[in-house]
């Protein structure tokens, strides 16, 4: 008696789920996310009625917009429900359970895995490879038009007078956006010096209110939108020792789904953070 493995007998049933394979060289006609990353960029990129099904996230708050995903079904990226719906390509993240993915692929099932954008050239990799693969490169090309445009728009000139200002950008748990990273970037191309990389930080990649202070940012960003629930980056502002030296900082808060999810809608956090430094300007000159 043959005996398999767990694995190679789920593989066997969802084998016997799904149809025959997509010809070879044709665009795949049922797509299936199971990364909320990979469900942003396929709402916007796949064809109409091709992209079938996106996971649960992207209806819910952690989405930029929970509009699109109306109407799809809804996944919670078990094996199981994926091969139920018969794709013929699933997009995970290269960090989503390889268990799964590694039935799926032994069902054959064609899986493609999304690596995380750590740049600004890495999105657009990344969206000229997706767009590619699920045979639609013309809506790459434009959405990365889109973007390039709106970064321009945002970016300061050349000769702009006002320089960059300091800016401290602090996420719920109290960490901050460090030098190297698609935050730190995002916040060079709003004309903003991030201030983090000079403060040393804690053990857990977080900076003390002490240490805030004594970098003196013109301009504090906070990583949530006002309606998230209460975090320990929104506690600073209630503390005694930064209403007393907040009279110069001006605050703002940026949605978090802008650069949680590397993605061409960078461009708006960037220019949200650009009318930011025109606000820190303007109060500026009104101090002088």
């Amino acid at each position: 008696m043959i005996r398999r493995s767990p694995v190679a007998v789920a593989a066997m049933i969802l084998a016997a789920m799904i149809p025959a394979a997509t010809p070879v060289g044709a665009a795949p006609a049922r797509i299936v996310s199971m990364n909320l990353c990979a469900d942003e960029l396929l709402l916007r990129l796949a064809p109409p009625g091709r992209l079938v099904s996106v996971t649960w996230l992207a209806a819910g708050p952690a989405a930029i917009d929970a509009g699109p995903a109306a109407g799809l079904t809804l996944n919670h990226g078990r094996a199981e429900e994926i091969a139920r719906l018969q794709p013929d390509l699933v997009v995970a993240g290269r960090y989503t359970t390889a268990t799964t993915t590694a039935m799926l692929r032994r069902a054959g099932i064609p899986v493609q895995l999304l690596d995380e954008a750590t740049s600004l050239d890495g999105i657009r990799d990344q969206v000229t490879s997706l767009a590619a693969v699920i045979g639609n490169p013309d809506a790459g090309v434009d959405m990365l038009a889109r973007m390039d445009a709106m970064l321009a728009a945002a970016r300061p000139a050349p000769d702009d007078p006002g320089g960059m200002p300091g800016v401290v950008v602090l996420r719920p748990g109290g960490g901050v956006a460090g030098a190297g990273t698609l935050q730190d970037e995002i916040l060079t191309a709003a004309g903003l010096r991030n201030l983090a990389p000079d403060a040393p930080v804690d053990g857990d990649g977080r900076i003390g209110l002490e240490r805030l202070l004594r970098l003196k940012p013109e301009l504090l960003i906070l990583d949530s939108d006002g309606a998230a629930p209460p975090a320990l980056a929104r506690e600073v502002l209630d503390h005694p020792a930064f209403r007393s030296r907040q009279a110069g900082i001006t605050i703002a808060s940026l949605p978090a789904a802008l650069w949680v999810c590397p993605g061409p809608w960078v461009a708006e956090a960037v220019a949200r953070l650009s009318a930011a430094r025109r606000t820190v300007l303007a109060r500026r000159g009104a101090d002088q």
